[in-house]
């Protein structure tokens, strides 16, 4: 995982995998069955690491600005601080979805319906609430907060500062308060 996180899936080989792991090519096959298989697990274990915090923290019982707030700070936080690459290594996946097996696909496929179901879930309850009022239909808010999050991610493993990264996202976000 870290290694397609710092340098991207399609930049490391299945032999540099094996050699960093120290483990064999048959030994790999037979925990995951294929190259494809290591990446789907790859992209599990990512998804409890990094994601799964997102989604519990929108489907916390807080005001709308409140949990933006939340999610602003989590996605802006000093990954290097907590011992991860810059970037998401589910945005990588993401947007080279075309070079993936059928495993690695699926899953990337699902977990991006996850994203915005649970976006859509949390803009929805705050509709509810009263405290969404933007006129904008909830999935293309969701699409768009998701397509904000990506943005963040590349503009952070490109290397923009971190000042400049919290602007461009925050400005793209208040088109929701």
């Amino acid at each position: 995982m870290q290694a397609y996180w710092e340098e991207g899936q399609s930049e490391v080989s299945l032999n540099e995998v094996c050699r960093r792991a120290n483990v064999s090519k048959p030994t790999l096959y037979k925990e995951f069955g294929s190259e494809d298989g290591l990446k789907q697990a790859v992209l599990s274990e990512y998804h409890k690491m990094t994601l799964d915090p997102l989604y519990e923290m929108l489907q916390q019982d807080q005001p709308f600005d409140q949990a933006l707030d939340a999610l602003t700070d989590y996605i802006l936080r000093d990954h290097q601080e907590h011992g991860m690459p810059n970037g998401c290594l589910f945005v990588d996946m993401c947007q080279c979805r075309d070079q993936l097996g059928e495993l690695a696909g699926g899953q990337v496929d699902a977990f991006k319906e996850l994203s915005l179901s649970t976006y859509e879930a949390w803009i929805d309850e705050a509709r509810a609430k009263g405290q969404f009022t933007t006129e904008i239909a909830s999935r293309t808010a969701a699409t768009y907060i998701d397509a904000q999050i990506a943005s963040a991610m590349n503009l952070q493993r490109q290397g923009a500062t971190a000042d400049d990264v919290s602007a461009v996202f925050r400005l793209a976000l208040s088109v929701l308060d």
